[in-house]
């Protein structure tokens, strides 16, 4: 009698498992493993054998990093030019 194959279960409604999560946030699993450590980025809910990321948290971390880069750029943006100096050439004519 052949086998039936798997289906892969699905995640919890709401949720992507951690290689999707993973694919959202162009990082590698591995990546998410490592922040799990640490506790940075979206919170992953342990479900048997798997790890499963709530959406609407990726989605809010993605926002927040993207946030944060901004304001980077624009606070050195804000910064005045600075002065030029005379040249040497400039200043005998």
């Amino acid at each position: 009698m052949p086998r039936l194959a798997k289906t892969p279960t699905p995640p919890p409604p709401g949720h992507v498992w951690i290689d999707e999560a993973a694919r959202r946030m162009s990082v590698t699993v591995q990546t998410l493993y490592n922040y799990r450590q640490q506790d940075k980025g979206p919170v992953g809910i342990p479900s048997p054998r798997r790890l499963a990321y709530c959406i609407d948290e990726i989605d809010a971390y993605l926002a927040e990093r993207r946030q944060a880069a901004v304001s980077a750029i624009r606070a050195h943006e804000s910064r005045p030019p600075e002065p030029r100096l005379a040249r040497i050439a400039d200043v005998a004519a």
